[in-house]
């Protein structure tokens, strides 16, 4: 199925978030939709699927023009949508999970999907023993089992280690080969122009064209000198030998940051949930994993979001808050909710919160995670400046973290 976008316009409020955007994915087909955060790359995802539907512009699948109301018109049209961070319903299994919303002849395919995509997995477990890379492994499989024309994948790859981002794409190769079209929404440069046979590249909510992207990409495309270590949680600690605090074993130095990494399964996601307990003790600045809804919640105004819990006058709150946005180059006002931001915005909007009264503590749980690679610099400079003033920097990481910042 060819999937096509022919000038696609949106606007919130004050700004414009795609300005006539114009693409076309081929069937059997991988597609990189590539930019920077904030560049309306889920924004497009969100038209696609019928999330979003005040646009101006046309979709058409095969030739045809469609206009979807709902995420469920959408999926029985054939496109299905598998979001960064899953929602999945935690206290019932794995397998009940997959089971929703499928008919008849899906439920009898689940077993054979299942078999390929979480071979490794127990139907009957509870989703909420399983971390952030299985549970998009469970929602990808949710997705195939209803047999897309269509998928759409949104940062794949980002909490996934290198041995599940090869088997994600091994897979996604063989699903292509037979007629898919696969659309991978990424800022990962060297995943797109490895795994992918095209590539869109979005700046500012339109195309730019192949020439000025491969000049963006010679200027941007700084990687970062990460650790080689893998596995289970480990521990690096400061350089200094200033004070230190022990927060459930685990020793901060004054003035330094210590890096745990490691994956969910390791126990990463459990000492997270304690630490975010000592939220009214300590009073840390703290960055959860998840943005969304631990950090956030999409129906919060941005000012609501950012002021809310400062221990700041009422009158005050609003100043703050414009304050805040623009220390954070998010191109948002105040009274916007928080559903208009993308992932990489929120994580902008929440460093400048939570960083505001200057924490003696931070607890950093994945940082990097999402960002795009200058902002990422951006990122690391102001922990290790947050470090230099003597605050305890505590980061939480599943995947590599700079050595030049720890």
């Amino acid at each position: 199925m060819t999937l096509e976008l022919q000038n696609i316009s949106l606007k919130f409020s004050h700004k414009t978030v795609l300005q006539n955007l114009s693409v076309c994915f081929d069937g059997g087909k991988l597609h990189a939709l590539l930019g920077e955060n904030g560049a309306g790359k889920s924004t497009a995802a969100n038209i696609i699927c019928g999330e979003l539907q005040n646009y101006s512009g046309t979709i058409l699948l095969d030739g045809k023009p469609v206009c979807f109301h709902s995420p469920r018109e959408a999926i029985q049209n054939g496109i299905c949508y598998v979001h960064q961070r899953p929602m999945l319903a935690d206290s019932i299994t794995v397998k009940e999970n997959l089971l929703l919303g499928l008919n008849k002849e899906q439920k009898e395919s689940l077993i054979t999907v299942a078999q390929t995509w979480l071979s490794q997995i127990k139907l009957n477990s509870l989703v909420k023993d399983h971390g952030a890379d299985t549970r998009f492994f469970i929602a990808l499989t949710s997705a195939l089992i209803k047999k897309p024309s269509v998928l759409i994948l949104d940062e794949p790859s980002a909490l996934l280690d290198d041995t599940q981002r090869d088997f994600l794409f091994t897979n996604l190769r063989v699903l292509a080969s037979g007629g898919m079209n696969i659309i991978i929404i990424t800022h990962n440069h060297d995943e797109a122009q490895k795994f992918c046979d095209t590539i869109c590249f979005l700046e500012d909510g339109k195309v730019i064209d192949r020439k000025d992207f491969q000049g963006w990409f010679r200027q941007a495309h700084q990687p970062l000198e990460v650790p080689e270590q893998n596995g289970v949680p480990e521990l690096v600690e400061g350089q200094n030998t200033n004070p230190t605090l022990d927060l459930f074993g685990i020793t901060v130095h004054k003035g330094a940051i210590t890096l745990v990494k490691g994956l969910a399964e390791d126990g990463l996601d459990d000492l997270e949930k304690k630490l975010l307990g000592l939220r009214g003790s300590f009073d840390p600045g703290f960055i959860p994993t998840d943005r969304k809804f631990t950090g956030s919640n999409p129906q919060l105004t941005i000012e609501q979001m950012l002021t809310a819990a400062l221990k700041i006058p009422e009158k005050e709150k609003p100043t703050v808050a414009l304050q805040m946005i623009k220390n954070s180059g998010v191109n948002i006002e105040p009274q916007e909710k928080c559903s208009c931001l993308s992932g990489g915005m929120l994580q902008k909007l929440m460093f400048e919160r939570e960083f505001y009264n200057s924490p003696e503590l931070l607890i950093l749980c994945n940082p990097l995670q999402g960002l795009d690679v200058q902002t990422c610099i951006q990122t690391c400079k102001r922990i290790k400046e947050a470090a230099d003033k003597g605050a305890y920097v505590l980061v939480l990481s599943y995947g590599a973290f700079p050595l030049e910042v720890v």
